[in-house]
């Protein structure tokens, strides 16, 4: 009988493709979660496309809201995630 955890290491090791996309999705993940409480009732979809983070906003004053954020956000992200580069963050 084989182990599971070991079939998906296998897996995983073999299907290089498959892990950059669950390590992009982590690193996406604690993109969100180092978002500012406050803004993220405010946010309709957070998208990152070659080092871009693109944040779809509800209303135009959550956008306002958002983009007097934009530096703190920036900083948050580059201390919670260290090996992931964003270079800019554009709101629409």
């Amino acid at each position: 009988m084989k182990n599971i955890k070991t079939e998906i290491k296998k897996y995983l090791n073999e299907n290089i493709d498959t892990q950059k996309k669950i390590n992009k999705n982590r690193n996406e993940q604690k993109i969100l979660e180092s978002l500012p409480k406050n803004i993220k009732k405010g946010i309709k979809d957070i998208e990152i496309k070659n080092q871009t983070i693109y944040i779809k906003t509800k209303t135009p004053s959550w956008r306002q809201e958002t983009t007097i954020l934009k530096k703190e956000i920036l900083e948050k992200i580059h201390k919670k995630v260290r090996n992931y580069t964003i270079s800019k963050i554009i709101i629409l």
